[in-house]
């Protein structure tokens, strides 16, 4: 029996035991091949299906090996370009989104630096306060009790108050005596009681000019109020001509 034969009977005669072994497979291979070269192709008789078992399994797992590697490739590349590695141990690394940093002092105003150009002082407060028409029931609507209200010194012919909401915030009033809340130029504003409260008036042309409001500031120039307590501070900010 030549060495083909043996290696035939050994991949497709009974007991077929070949496909454990991978240098016979190859000689099987190669012996094969040798021989058709030189002389017609001659089909040797197929194995029954569970003789080719053994092979398939092994082409089966090498294509799924291939397949699993191509898999981590493609997720490998498609990971965000802002994500940051985070270690989780000493063989794997998780990637996450990078999270802006939300911490840090806190914002400051230009108030907080700026001399006021001029300090309201507190003239009278509750029953004793003079009470700011109101024809479009403001108050109401801001949660403000008139017995509550603080009166603070007069700006340029308009009135100032402030007073605590009924919903926890403080409110701060600028409105001509006059004509009252939202009635010509004037100003409301309310901030919880942890932030400022800040009142403004824009001088939009001769149209706004009522009296000395705007006395000496170019149109586009702003009055800003700002509550501080006992006391309102008022600062120019003054457009360039």
């Amino acid at each position: 029996m030549s060495e083909l034969e043996r290696l035939q009977r050994r991949a497709y005669g009974p007991g077929a035991d070949i496909a454990g072994d991978a240098a016979a497979m190859a000689r099987l291979s190669e012996l094969e091949a040798a021989q058709r070269q030189p002389d017609p192709v001659v089909d040797a008789p197929a194995a029954p299906w569970w003789r080719r078992r053994p092979r398939l399994v092994i082409l089966g797992n090498a294509a799924a090996l291939l397949l699993i590697g191509a898999l981590v490739a493609l997720m490998s590349q498609q990971l965000a370009p802002w994500s940051t590695p985070i270690e989780t141990d000493t063989s794997t690394t998780t990637m996450l989104p990078t999270l802006p940093d939300t911490q840090g002092p806190p914002m400051l105003t230009p108030e907080d630096v700026l001399t006021p150009d001029d300090v309201l002082a507190l003239r009278s407060v509750g029953a004793d306060a003079d009470k700011p028409k109101d024809p479009h029931g403001t108050l109401n609507w801001l949660g403000l009790n008139t017995d509550e209200l603080a009166r603070y010194e007069d700006f340029r012919g308009l009135s100032v108050w402030s007073g605590k909401s009924r919903h926890g915030t403080a409110c701060l009033l600028v409105a001509h005596p006059g004509q009252g809340l939202r009635e010509g130029i004037g100003d409301e504003a309310c901030s919880p009681e942890s932030l400022k409260t800040i009142a403004e008036l824009m001088n939009g042309g001769p149209a706004y000019s009522t009296g000395d409001v705007f006395a000496g500031l170019p149109t586009g120039s702003l009055i800003r109020f700002v509550l501080k307590g006992g006391h309102v501070d008022v600062y120019f900010y003054v457009r360039a001509t």
